[in-house]
């Protein structure tokens, strides 16, 4: 038990009921006592015999539906029938629990299946507390069960099993002297909380293997049990009096619950344990990947859970695999390696990881109880995927290094190894789990192999190794995505980008075959890695013209090999090929040949929205990969729509990336003419390519438009109304969102990437350029990305008055919005993105608030009716945080070598956001941030909770609050909802919310009104009804979701003081980025002390709020502590992680002063900041995005609408700063430059 014991103390196990059973197991192995190993072997095997709850999957194994030796252990008993309580720490506690439970009514008792005559033993847990393990989510589980392997003769459970983190979380609250009440009565109180979790955790177990079958679920149990522990909690009320009842009444009416006061503080508690783990373990994951394994371990030991050290420890081998790599020693790196099958092994048979025979056994799923609907994902199959994968890689990249290096010996002992492992992990079945990520350990070898064969007869080749026609004769022993994958990586990170062109060109014309992605990469990500590499090159001029016909043949290549992937898919065959179930192959349609038709003559409004009319889409968030598809991890995986987007999104992703690929070929064509090597724009060939991707650009266009209108006309069959319906039908529509986002987003891709190319070809070459207002945008362009300032200087004003007559707001499908707007609109902010983050590196900053101040005109003039959907604070945050970069960088240079002093710097600073602030007050003045804000004034929030108090029972109930069935009700309509409901009622359960409405107590359209609000705050802060749920102790039933409704204005009113300050925190996040640390701290203490007052007010609002109602959130809480200012602390966290990674990266473990600088901020921050434990903190989510970042800054971006362009930047100098600041409000056009474009409606402008 090293591993699942490791935690527990040598005193602990000093009881004297243990010493008992211990004796006992010693003497039933019987004499010749000198036998020790024999003894000792049998009374391990006969003690070790508990393991609680552990769905075992019936599988023809090794197994035998056993679970493995050393996930059993002996549980301390604490009480042993016809002996009593054993002496000890818990001994008083467990005096006044069994007090209780014998003064406890029989009835009571009866229903919860707890029968103290057939209690033979109650024991202690010692394992520790492992918060993310799904067991956990087994209502009730965490206090307690009856031992489901103890079992007697007649069928009924013997020996209950409480945890150790629940008695030691009682006996420390007793132990507290801060709690200042007598000792017996602290042991009254935690005596009777303890009694109610076995109460309720024996309800859940029953009294035997066969109390409930498999048509009682959780679900329909937990208000059962709930209303059982309220009536428990009730019953103890009525039968105490005197000093002890008042004493229970004044904290019953504190905490409006009996014994509220300390089931608070369990809960509080466990929650607080809960969120350690999620931060420590993600801090530890996180450390690791860093690089600094000191750090990562000393993470994981701050909480005892086995599984966190074991993961811990893999991913702290596998990240010294990679250390000795860098440094080219491959020994080493396989000394490392020679560990991992051990910990695996060890990490499996204790528990620390899933079975991986519960992969092919429960599917990826973790059965929760007997009910088939209790089953939920199992977060731990997803870590092993992760480990082996990373396993895997470092096994790869071992044998390759070995290889390269020409190292015959070492590479063989390392392909022994690999294939030991590999078919060890393929014994499991993973591979054959379609809603699982495909881990093939088979494949991994076999093609690390054919790398490692290729890679020696590279090493073995010299010279002649960088000539294309070796890589030609190899190439069919690439059999996989992971063998192309595996020596793409190599050579591009060798820089050898004429072998990887080759590669990635076989590759492209064999993707049906041997697929697209494999762990870590695809061929998407590569083709980006590579044109990063090549445009990242500067050469002399004379070189320019061989590297830019190396970007012209690639794309030539890649057109002939990639065949049908160089079309956009037919939609009607997708269809088709998704409902004869899933094919291998996808096929498409006829491109469209010929030149792009020009439209007819528009309105000048339309301009910008041209091409798109008459399009749909569907906004939703982006999965942000090139390689890894929507999530699967659903009951409804197999879903038409699923089966359509597992066809559409690798093909839609290519296309995705070939127009990033073409944004970022330009913007290197436009740097080589800024530094005046132009000899190309005579060359033929390369300006008939430059026309033929713009073509190729605009018939994509056309194809994908088509496509994006038969995926929005494609109806999902309507919800009935029920539950599970209406979760299925969520599923459906959010696939559907998603599929038609990826359009939209390769489409806008794609227009990018047509302008830009317009930027480059030469007015004189015949292309089709759209309209006299499109090419006026080209030209806007063009000087861009050449950096013609004075041209783009002349070409605003007119640019700024045509984009002023689009609207820029839209309303979101599900409210009812138009779809060809929303995409019109969505392609009009890529305009205005693209001119914000460059017109800064080109010196333009004051151009830029113009262009940021006619986006804020747009969405005032132009509002549509509904609940308009706003991206100025995205608009926003991208003009500010490139504006203050451009100003920051630019005045380090303004004295020469010398440093710019703070206050000069903060003073420029100040200049330049005052303008800003001005621009952010004005928006936010109307802004609504959250569906919180509809409630927010007082006449419709109490309107709300009188509802909520009167109908709330049958609405607002935990079961019918799952996130699948409140969106489709919100998408059907609530009154749909209704009509489904009166259709559907049980005249023997009426819903007395129809009643009122049929009698005319209520008003339908308010009743209406609001159960749409409810259902609404609740989607949008679904994170916070999670942790409601989890972490109070309110017995709400529906009818006091008020409570957290309250919480959540309260929260909103500190949210819009939080965003009010939201350009004074980029500032400070651009100067930590950039450095510049004193000017940091003057700002820090300014922003400090002008928010301290605005923050004690909102932690005595919360103190009261707390107070009224009795309960506590603590991410609430958490947020409310940080008064504002802790933000500032994670941008100093955050600005340290990239020179950390370039310290581990140089070798530097022991003594980099960044890293140094980021554990203690990190611990500093971690003090009073834990949040629930339900999700990562945003914070934490923020960090990992830095580090993921940070360690490989070479990688391919991501899919997107706009690919990351090198530009050279243009400096300001102070005198050009300085004439831009003197007449920043005024007008760019020429006609009118002494016009102000300051504040309107009177407003004035908000101080820095």
């Amino acid at each position: 038990h090293q591993d699942l014991l490791f935690h527990v103390a040598e005193e602990e196990f000093d009881h004297p009921y243990f010493y008992g059973v211990l004796l006992e197991a010693t003497l039933l192995q019987g004499g010749p006592w000198t036998e020790t190993e024999r003894i000792v072997a049998g009374a391990i095997r006969h003690l070790n015999d508990y393991v609680g709850y552990r769905p075992l999957a019936v599988l023809e194994n090794d197994q035998k539906t056993e679970v493995y030796s050393h996930e059993r252990f002996r549980p301390i008993p604490l009480f042993i029938a016809g002996a009593g309580v054993g002496a000890g720490r818990y001994e008083d506690l467990l005096q006044q629990t069994f007090e209780f439970l014998r003064q406890a009514p029989d009835d009571l008792l009866y229903d919860a299946y707890f029968d103290q005559d057939r209690l033979e033993e109650l024991a202690i847990d010692l394992r520790a507390y492992d918060h993310l393990h799904p067991v956990n989510k087994r209502t009730n589980y965490l206090f307690g069960e009856w031992d489901p392997h103890r079992i007697d003769n007649q069928g009924y459970y013997r020996r209950f099993i409480i945890r150790k983190i629940i008695l030691d979380s009682l006996q420390d609250w007793i132990e507290d002297k801060s709690v200042r009440i007598p000792k017996a009565e602290k042991l009254f109180d935690a005596a009777a909380a303890l009694c109610g979790t076995m109460v309720m955790a024996s309800s859940i177990s029953g009294a035997g293997p066969s109390t409930h079958d498999s048509t009682i679920s959780l679900t329909s149990l937990l208000p059962i049990v709930a209303r059982r522990r309220d009536e428990f909690y009730a019953r103890v009320m009525e039968s105490v009096s005197g000093d002890r009842r008042a004493r229970l009444l004044k904290e019953q009416e504190k905490t409006q619950q009996p014994f509220g006061h300390i089931r608070q503080y369990l809960n509080m508690k466990l929650a607080g344990y809960g969120a350690r783990q999620v931060q420590h373990r993600e801090l530890a994951h996180l450390y690791a990947m860093l690089g600094y394994q000191g750090a990562s371990r000393e993470q994981a030991l701050s909480i005892p859970a086995a599984s966190t050290r074991i993961e811990t420890e893999i991913e702290c081998v596998l990240s010294g695999v990679h250390q000795a790599l860098r440094e080219g020693d491959v020994s080493a790196a396989f000394d490392e390696l020679k560990v991992v099958p051990q910990l695996l092994k060890r990490g499996i048979e204790c528990g620390a990881l899933v079975d991986p025979w519960n992969m092919l056994g429960f599917q990826g799923q973790f059965p929760l109880f007997t009910s088939r609907e209790d089953s939920i994902p199992d977060n731990r199959v997803e870590t092993l995927l992760s480990l082996m994968e990373q396993i895997f890689t470092a096994f790869s990249r071992t044998l390759g290094d070995a290889a390269a290096k020409g190292l015959p010996a070492l590479r063989e002992q390392i392909s022994v190894l690999h294939q030991n492992v590999a078919e060890w992990w393929d014994r499991y079945g993973s591979d054959v789990i379609a809603d699982l990520p495909d881990v093939s350990g088979q494949e991994s070898w076999e093609s690390a192999t054919h790398v490692s064969s290729v890679l020696t007869e590279w090493q073995q080749a010299g010279e002649a190794a960088g000539d294309i026609g070796f890589w030609r004769e190899h190439v069919e022993r690439f059999q996989s995505a992971q063998s192309y994958a595996l020596v793409v990586d190599a050579l591009l990170r060798r820089g050898d980008e004429v072998a990887a062109m080759g590669l990635l060109m076989q590759w492209a014309s064999q993707l049906d075959e041997v697929g697209f992605e494999c762990p870590h990469h695809s061929i998407f990500s590569q083709l980006i890695r590579w044109m990063k590499l090549v445009a990242g090159r500067e050469l002399p001029p004379e070189d320019v013209g061989t590297l830019l016909g190396q970007i012209r043949r690639m794309f030539d290549f890649l057109e002939a090999n990639a065949e049908e992937w160089w079309r956009v898919p037919n939609y009607g065959r997708v269809v088709d090929s998704a409902k004869s179930l899933p094919s291998d192959e996808l096929e498409f349609g006829e491109s469209e040949e010929g030149g792009f038709e020009e439209p007819d003559e528009e309105e000048e409004d339309a301009v910008f929205g041209a091409a798109y009319d008459g399009v749909v889409f569907r906004d939703s968030a982006d999965d942000g990969n090139w390689g890894e598809m929507v999530d699967g991890n659903s009951p409804f995986s197999n879903t038409e729509f699923e089966a359509i987007n597992r066809q559409l999104e690798p093909r839609l992703k290519f296309l995705n990336a070939v127009g990033q690929l073409w944004q970022m070929a330009a913007a290197k064509f436009a740097a080589e003419m800024y530094r005046g090597v132009d000899d190309w724009m005579s060359d033929d060939h390369i300006i008939g390519a430059l026309s033929g991707w713009h073509r190729q650009a605009q018939r994509w266009q056309i194809d994908l438009a088509e496509l994006m209108e038969s995926v929005w006309d494609h109806e999902i069959s309507e919800s009935s109304g029920d539950h599970d319906s209406n979760v299925e039908y969520d599923i459906q529509l959010q696939v559907k969102y998603y599929v038609l986002h990826q359009v939209i987003s390769t489409l806008i891709c794609l227009r990018n990437a047509e302008r830009l190319l317009n930027g480059i070809i030469p007015e004189h070459v015949d292309i089709p350029r759209g309209t006299e207002q499109d090419r006026q945008l080209a030209r806007l362009y063009r000087s861009v990305i050449q950096r013609d300032v004075e041209q783009v200087r002349g070409l605003m004003p007119q640019m700024l008055s045509r984009l002023s007559r689009n609207p820029l707001l839209y309303i979101p499908l599900e409210n009812g919005g138009e779809p060809g707007q929303i995409l019109r609109i969505q392609a009009l902010q890529s305009i205005v993105r693209f001119l914000l983050r460059e017109l800064p590196r080109l010196g333009l900053l004051r151009e830029t608030w113009h262009v940021l101040l006619t986006a804020y005109r747009m969405e005032r003039k132009w509002r549509p009716r509904g609940q308009a959907i706003t991206e100025f604070d995205r608009l926003f945050s991208i003009a500010l945080r490139s504006t203050l970069d451009a100003l920051v960088v630019s005045a380090k240079r303004w004295n020469g070598d010398k440093e710019i002093a703070a206050e000069d710097l903060i003073e420029a600073i100040g200049q330049v956001l005052d303008p800003y602030q001005w621009l952010w007050a004005e928006h936010s003045r109307t802004m609504r941030i959250s569906a919180v804000d509809a409630i927010r004034r007082e006449s419709e929030w109490q309107d709300i909770r009188d509802f909520v108090e009167k109908y709330g029972g049958d609405f607002f109930n935990a079961n019918n609050l799952t996130l699948g069935n409140v969106r489709a009700i919100l998408h059907s309509g609530v009154d749909w909802f209704l009509d489904y409901l009166e259709v559907e009622s049980d005249p023997l359960h009426p819903i007395k919310l129809l009643d009122d409405i049929d009698a005319g107590i209520v008003d339908r359209e308010e009743a209406e009104w609001a159960l749409e609000q409810v259902y609404s705050i609740v989607v949008d802060r679904f994170d916070r009804f999670l942790e409601y749920n989890t972490t109070t102790t309110q017995s709400d039933y529906g009818e006091m979701i008020y409570c957290l409704l309250d919480f959540l204005r309260l929260e909103a009113a500190y949210d819009r003081d939080a965003w009010n300050l939201t350009p004074l925190v980029l500032v400070h996040e651009v100067l930590v980025r950039n450095g510049m640390m004193e000017g940091a701290e003057v700002w820090e203490s300014t922003f400090e002390m002008q928010t301290a007052d605005v923050a004690d007010q909102h932690l005595k609002d919360l103190r009261r709020l707390q107070k009224k109602y009795g309960m506590r959130m603590p991410t609430i809480v958490d947020q409310f502590n940080e008064r504002f200012v802790k933000p500032l602390a994670v941008n100093r966290i955050l600005a340290l992680v990239h020179q950390a990674a370039e310290d581990a990266r140089a070798g530097s473990h022991e003594d980099s002063p960044a890293f140094h600088n980021l554990h203690e901020q990190v611990d500093d921050y971690l003090e009073d900041s834990w949040g629930s434990g339900v999700d990562l903190p945003e914070w934490l989510r923020l960090l990992e995005k830095e580090v993921v970042d940070a360690i490989q800054p070479e990688e391919g971006g991501r899919p997107g609408t706009e690919a990351e362009l090198e530009i050279l930047p243009v400096p300001v100098s102070k005198a050009q700063f300085r004439d831009q600041v003197r007449i920043w409000r005024s007008s760019l056009s020429a006609k009118d430059k002494d016009a102000d474009t300051g504040p309107v409606d009177g407003a004035g402008s908000t101080e820095a």
